[in-house]
């Protein structure tokens, strides 16, 4: 029997793309799930049309759900939580909502799932500048270094969890070390963790939340506060709560 599988894509100021991504994840589901459904987690901040524009593709489509992300809760961390907390079904997949992946690639993931308790893909290329591409290396050496885990690209927000990983995992991390939190920690608690390769392209339409428009650096911000996140994750980890 094919899978019951929630989806779900955190959305800031993606109303170029998220048309996209509904038809094409309502399409992959379609075809390779029982039970399903989708939810587009925005934040209430977005300045753009992505809420207006969920909303009326919920007309025609029952298995689309837009979720809220309050303005006080801002940050890709809390919505990848509000992702895992909304879902109704057992296995839970979610990406980027700018379309850098080709969600059919998830097809890779569905013959692990009963096997494993996360499915984390990894870039097999990178579809973006350069001093981009130097960051996202430097950041997974640091992450590596800190947290001593072995993933390939910590930042890749292309996975599947089970969610009985939530019986011992919790998340705190409110902004970009979201998608790490949850490895060191599934990891720590014994969890099976697998990782396959997926294609990246380049984003065609939107603009990127953490770069700023030098060389495409991250912004100061940015780094200011993964840093924080890091050293508070590092703490709790040695508190021993997860």
């Amino acid at each position: 029997m094919k899978p019951d599988i929630s989806i779900f894509f955190p959305a800031y100021n993606e109303e170029k793309n998220i048309q996209k991504i509904i038809t094409d994840a309502d399409s992959f589901l379609r075809e390779n799930a029982n039970e399903y459904e989708i939810l587009i987690i925005v934040y209430e901040g977005s300045s753009d049309h992505t809420i207006p524009i969920t909303k009326e593709l919920m007309k025609v489509n029952s298995r689309l759900k837009c979720v809220i992300q309050p303005k006080d809760r801002k940050g890709v961390g809390y919505a990848i939580k509000m992702g895992f907390q909304g879902a109704r079904y057992p296995h839970i997949f979610y990406a980027d909502s700018d379309n850098q992946f080709d969600l059919n690639e998830f097809n890779k993931f569905l013959p692990y799932i009963d096997e494993y308790d996360i499915i984390a893909g990894y870039r097999l290329n990178r579809n973006q500048p350069f001093t981009r591409i130097l960051t996202s290396h430097v950041y997974n050496l640091i992450v590596r270094m800190v947290f001593g885990i072995e993933a390939k690209d910590v930042d890749c927000a292309f996975r599947y969890v089970n969610r009985r990983v939530f019986d011992k995992v919790k998340l705190n991390c409110m902004l970009g070390l979201g998608t790490t939190e949850i490895l060191v920690k599934a990891g720590r608690a014994g969890y099976k963790i697998k990782q396959i390769g997926v294609r990246h392209y380049a984003r065609l339409a939107g603009q990127p939340v953490f770069e700023g428009n030098f060389l495409n650096l991250p912004r100061v911000s940015v780094v200011t506060d993964l840093l924080k996140e890091m050293a508070k994750l590092k703490r709790e980890l040695k508190d021993g709560s997860q």
